[in-house]
């Protein structure tokens, strides 16, 4: 190990330039690589161009091409190995590239994707039997040059990524200070700025949710910059570390349910295909190689996501509320349950470059319930937008209603939006009103249960309102019961009855209609789908229904619902017990009073209460205000072991904590 950290002190350029070039190799099936080549070579004219390429508009090809073959011509093991038919169609097809100089509408390719598609490249070919003409690699360096837009989080570090490739290539010192010091510039906490926030979620674009899109790339990125870095004068900062660690570990891997992405946490790109396909098996073992301490959490997650160990493997129980993004997430062995929200203090989730055309509803309680994982994984074409699973709408006739009109930056409309959370239990709530649809809408975590109430619910519109319990793909047996429905081993119980819907057929659909980059073909696939009527200009509407994950029919015959109690579900009061974990939630969106056998809950502010260890002598309250306006509340409260009413007045977090919870313990 001295002896290797001497080296690379010694010499950085040539240590990162082998580590990139043998990370740019990692997973290459050269069977497969070598048959893909062999069919785009056909396509490959003289002058260096591809005839299935639109130059006026080109993205990733022709130099994804290009990469390819230089990868295929550098490695023994591909039967393009030194082929020189390979070297001259990689040199003529740069030339051309040179030459016609195309550009592209979107920034982010010209700005990113060409430089660094062309400095891999570069990078490879250096490992080549014959060397790219001097001069060839001489003005493709220079067309790599871009001017670095700083403070961009994501973005910033992507474009920092081909300042590393330009650094390695030229062996310019200022050049490699460069990038180290903007691949490592986003992994920063400043409240309110893009990227990594004080409660772990993820900004971009604004104060826009962004933890497994735009987080993706900032955590690919960091991670790959770290391990290229790691053993020089430029490794990354132990502070860095510390927030780059906690994002992956504590946000990022807790997303991904098995080897799937909660869909809520894709941005914009829930429109692409595949895109909930997490691949970071190969970053999570590149982290092992700069933090050891945390290994065989690094290790689970692998087997985890690679399909090596079942979903559940290793997983510990946990429930997240991120005030400053509106997300909530609950994590079990069994499954994982989360909520996408939006208020006046954050952004709606985008469309952008025509990409999430009819995410009119994804911030409106769009609830994510995955037990495989894979439960949406390509259905989006397919998705009924105007009932997206949680969310409570207009019944449009067709999904023109949830398209999203204007292009990026939609603010909540809402001030009441957040939760309270002890880290394994906790509840969040929503006051709807979008689209002429208004509603009370919370959650309530426990461990086998999840509560959902709605309340208030309100519309003038023509349109049917309803609030869609899920949709997902058609797997197996629907069992339907006058007070439940069964599907796929989730269970829903409708403690309050409801007029609901189910259906189980085919639907139809193609990728364009959401993603104006995707193709126009047409797929089809059977789609479970239930959701509540509430009829067409309801008045203080409600719903409940308790969803139980990991559940089969004869236990759904007879679970012990009356361990959940629902207490109140009003436009004022929402409020469950949960007597055999001793643990009640009230959502109060007013100042109020809950009474409840011999409980009472008192507040003078809007919050979000959860009381635990009720028949104690000394119960616990969490506490936390989803306005994020005041600093302080007046709490009174008895309990059956209270000798007398307790009056607290609770000191809330301010600044950048508004919204998170506060513990208070209740002594006699």
């Amino acid at each position: 190990m001295i002896s290797v950290s001497a080296f690379a002190q010694k010499d950085p350029f040539s240590t990162i330039e082998k580590r990139i070039s043998a990370d740019l190799q990692t997973g290459i099936n050269d069977v497969f690589l070598a048959k893909k080549i062999t069919k785009d070579l056909i396509k490959l004219k003289a002058d260096g161009s591809w005839t299935d390429i639109n130059y006026a508009d080109a993205q990733y090809d022709p130099l994804k091409r290009i990469k390819e073959m230089a990868t295929a011509y550098i490695r023994p093991a591909n039967k393009f190995y030194g082929n020189q038919e390979i070297y001259g169609a990689i040199t003529t097809s740069l030339q051309n590239w040179l030459d016609r100089n195309p550009k592209n509408k979107n920034w982010w390719y010209n700005d990113i994707f060409y430089p660094q598609a062309i400095g891999q490249t570069l990078i490879l070919m250096r490992n080549g039997k014959t060397q790219l003409p001097v001069e060839l690699e001489k003005v493709l360096i220079q067309r790599m040059v871009r001017k670095l837009k700083v403070g961009d989080g994501a973005n910033t570090s992507d474009e920092a990524l081909h300042y590393l490739y330009r650094a390695c290539l030229t062996q310019n010192k200022n050049t490699l200070d460069s990038a180290a010091k903007y691949l490592f510039e986003p992994i920063a906490v400043e409240d309110g700025k893009e990227g990594v926030q004080v409660d772990g979620s993820y900004y971009q674009h604004g104060k826009q949710q962004a933890i497994a899109s735009y987080g993706r790339v900032f955590a690919g990125n960091s991670v790959n910059a770290a391990y290229y870095l790691r053993d020089t004068e430029y490794a990354l900062p132990k502070a860095q570390l510390h927030i780059l660690v906690s994002y992956l570990k504590d946000t990022f891997l807790k997303t991904i349910r098995g080897s799937f992405y909660d869909f809520n946490v894709r941005g914009r790109g829930i429109s692409r295909q595949d895109s909930l396909n997490a691949h970071v098996s190969g970053m999570v073992n590149k982290i092992k190689m700069f933090n050891r301490e945390n290994s065989a959490y690094w290790e689970a997650s692998t087997w985890r996501t690679s399909h090596q160990k079942p979903a559940n493997y290793q997983i510990e129980p946990s429930n997240t509320v991120y005030w400053k993004s509106g997300y909530t997430r609950q994590v079990r062995p069994q499954y994982t349950f989360s909520v996408q929200t939006a208020s006046v203090r954050t952004l709606r989730t985008e469309r952008g470059n025509n990409e999430n055309v009819l995410g009119k509803f994804l911030s409106d309680g769009a609830t994510n319930i995955q037990r495989s994982g894979s439960e949406y994984a390509n259905i989006m074409p397919l998705w009924e937008w105007d009932k997206i699973p949680g969310t409570t709408t207009r019944d449009y006739t067709d999904d023109k209603g949830a398209t999203i009109k204007k292009e990026w930056g939609i603010p909540g409309t809402t001030k009441f939006v957040g939760g309270v959370s002890d880290g394994v239990y906790g509840a969040s709530a929503y006051d709807l009103d979008f689209d002429s649809v208004q509603a009370k809408k919370a959650w309530f975590f426990f461990d086998k249960e999840v509560i959902c109430l709605g309340a208030g619910i309100n519309s003038a519109s023509s349109q049917v309102i309803t609030t869609t319990i899920n949709q997902s793909w058609l797997r197996g047996k629907v069992i339907e019961d006058k007070s439940f429905l069964l599907h796929d081993s989730i269970g829903y119980f409708f403690p309050a009855g409801g007029d609901v819907k189910v259906t189980q057929q085919n639907q139809v659909g193609n990728w364009y209609r959401i993603n104006q980059f995707q193709e126009k073909k047409e797929v089809s696939g059977k789609v479970f789908k239930s959701w509540f009527n509430h009829g067409v200009q309801p008045h203080d509407a409600s719903y409940a229904y308790v969803v139980v994950p990991d559940i089969g029919a004869a236990a759904m015959q007879k679970y012990p619902l009356d361990a959940i109690k629902v207490i109140q579900n009003t436009k004022a009061i929402q409020a469950v017990m949960h007597n055999r974990l001793s643990i009640m939630q009230v959502v109060f969106y007013q100042a109020g009073e809950l009474s409840y056998d011999d409980i009472i809950v008192k507040v003078d502010k809007p919050c979000i209460i959860q009381v635990k260890d009720l028949n104690a002598i000394n119960p616990l309250i969490f506490i936390a205000d989803p306005t994020q306006e005041n600093s302080k509340v007046r709490i009174e409260i008895k309990t059956p072991k209270l000798k007398s009413s307790k009056i607290i007045t609770c000191n809330l977090p301010v600044g950048a904590l508004a919204g998170s919870t506060l513990k208070y313990n209740i002594s006699n």
